[in-house]
C-alpha cells in the first residue's frame, strides 16, 4: 500500500511539473507572438504610371506573392491545424480586404518588415526576403498592389492556438520575420540586365534567404525545409541547363525539385534575362 501511495504521489508531482512547464512555455510563446514592434520605415516613391505598375506586377508574380495570397490576391486559409489557423489576408479593397485601411507606409512596413499597422508581427510573411528589394522595386510592388481589382473574400483572423504557443515558446526559430533580418546590406546601384552585377541584386532578394549570404548553403528560415545546398555547383549546369530548371523544375541530372521548398515555378516568372543574371553571378562565386 505504501508503495502504491509513493508511486501515485510521484506521478502526481510529475504531472504538476509537466503542466507548470507547459503553461510557462505557452505563456512565453504567447508573449513572443504578442510582442509589439515599431521598425523604422523608409518610404519609397510610388506611381500609378503603367511602367511602374507593370514592374510591380512582375515583382509580385516572380517573388511568390500569389503563392500565399492566391491568384487574385483575395487571400486564403493556408492551414487549419492544431497549432495555428494560418491565414494569408485578402490584399484587395473588396469585402474582407485590407487595402482600404492601409496607408502607403503601412504597405511598406508589412512587406519590408513583416509588421502590421498596429505593430504585430506577421507570421510566415517572408520579409526576410522582401526587405532586400531595392527602392524602385519596392515602390513598384506597392504601386501595383494598390491597383488590384476588389475581390470579396472575408476570412478569419490568424489564430495562435495553445499548441502553437507551446511550439513558439520552445523554438526560438518560430518567430516573426522582423526578428530574422536584416543580417546583410541591401544591394544597390546595379543596373537591370543579364549581368553578374544585376544577378547579385536578384540573388540577394531571392536566393540568399535560403542558400545563405554567400550562396554556399544554409538552413532556410522554414525549420521544416531541408538544408539549402551550395549553389557553386550550379555553374556546371551551363546557362541552358540553369534556365531549363526554372521552366521544368528538373536539373541536368534529372532530379526534380520539390516546389514546396524550391519554388521554381514562381521564380520562372523572372524570365530568361533575369535568370541569366543570377547564373552570371553564381559563376563569380569562389
Amino acid at each position: 500500500m505504501k508503495a502504491l501511495k509513493w508511486i501515485f504521489g510521484t506521478l502526481g508531482v510529475l504531472i504538476v511539473i509537466v503542466v507548470v512547464f507547459a503553461l510557462f512555455t505557452m505563456n512565453k510563446g504567447a508573449d513572443r507572438f504578442e510582442q509589439m514592434r515599431s521598425p523604422q520605415v523608409e518610404m519609397v516613391s510610388l506611381s500609378d504610371d503603367s511602367a511602374t505598375v507593370a514592374l510591380g506586377k512582375f515583382v509580385a508574380e516572380s517573388h511568390g506573392c500569389q503563392g500565399c495570397h492566391s491568384g487574385d490576391f483575395s487571400g486564403q486559409v493556408m492551414a487549419d491545424a492544431p497549432p495555428f489557423l494560418m491565414v494569408a489576408p485578402n490584399l484587395t479593397s473588396g469585402a474582407g480586404g485590407i487595402a482600404d485601411g492601409y496607408s502607403d507606409e503601412d504597405w511598406v512596413r508589412a512587406i519590408r518588415h513583416g509588421v502590421t499597422p498596429d505593430g504585430r508581427g506577421l507570421m510566415i510573411m517572408p520579409s526576410e526576403a522582401y526587405y532586400y528589394l531595392n527602392d524602385e522595386e519596392m515602390g513598384a510592388l506597392v504601386s501595383y498592389l494598390k491597383t488590384l481589382a476588389p475581390v470579396d473574400n472575408e476570412l478569419p483572423a490568424f489564430e495562435m492556438r495553445p499548441l502553437g504557443k507551446f511550439i513558439m515558446g520552445m523554438d526560438p526559430a518560430m518567430s516573426a520575420a522582423p526578428d530574422l533580418m536584416p543580417d546583410r546590406e541591401r544591394v544597390t546601384g546595379a543596373e537591370r540586365g543579364p549581368t553578374a552585377e544585376w544577378g547579385h541584386y536578384r540573388a540577394s532578394v531571392i536566393c540568399m534567404v535560403c542558400h545563405g549570404g554567400n550562396l554556399q548553403g544554409a538552413q532556410p528560415p522554414n525549420p521544416d525545409s531541408p538544408f539549402a545546398p551550395d549553389l557553386r555547383g550550379v555553374a556546371g549546369w551551363g546557362l541552358d541547363g540553369f534556365q531549363e530548371f526554372f521552366r521544368t523544375g528538373t536539373n541536368p541530372s534529372g532530379l526534380e525539385a520539390d516546389k514546396e521548398f524550391m519554388p521554381w515555378d514562381k521564380l520562372g516568372h523572372l524570365g530568361d534575362e533575369e535568370i541569366e543574371a543570377i547564373y552570371r553571378y553564381i559563376e563569380t562565386i569562389q
